[in-house]
């Protein structure tokens, strides 16, 4: 989503959704090394504010070919600059896959949990996978039990 929407889960947890995957410009390090840095796109300045200030992360995602979605990649390169001051260290992020398949975005959420702690963040939280998500969600945008059950458990824990 576009706009940042907030909700609240037992009024003990704020949530802010954000979807970055649209809005960040596509990092290309080597074309000019001080954008990352000095000059940053307005849009990269207030998602690594917003991360900085974040007590925690969810990262929700999909699998593409057996691998991470190319714009949640985006979000991990300008979250990860500029190198060894950026706005992951020290977050507590937690991830799960959901898809429309039988994987539930197994090898996504592998990849993610491998390279969140090289990040400098704490990865929260147990495998999280979602699969035919599809048919957990009721056309009113509900989730099922088994879906909302353990994503309130990983904020929970994230919110520690």
């Amino acid at each position: 989503m576009n706009e940042t929407q907030k909700a609240s889960a037992g009024n003990k947890i704020e949530f802010v959704l954000r979807d970055y995957v649209r809005e960040l410009p596509h990092y290309d390090g080597d074309l000019d090394i001080n954008t990352d840095t000095e000059t940053p796109p307005a849009v990269v300045v207030d998602f690594r504010r917003e991360m900085s200030e974040a007590h925690a992360i969810i990262i929700g995602t999909p699998e593409y070919n057996y691998s991470l979605p190319g714009g949640l990649k985006n979000v991990i390169d300008w979250a990860s600059r500029p190198f060894a001051k950026h706005c992951l260290i020290g977050r507590r992020v937690g991830v799960f896959g959901c898809t429309p398949g039988e994987r539930g975005g197994k090898a996504a959420v592998e990849y993610l949990r491998n390279i969140v702690p090289l990040l400098g963040a704490t990865l929260i939280g147990p495998e999280l996978l979602f699969p035919k998500i599809n048919s957990l969600i009721t056309p009113d945008g509900l989730l099922d039990a088994s879906v909302l059950s353990p994503l309130a458990e990983l904020a929970n824990e994230l919110a520690q």
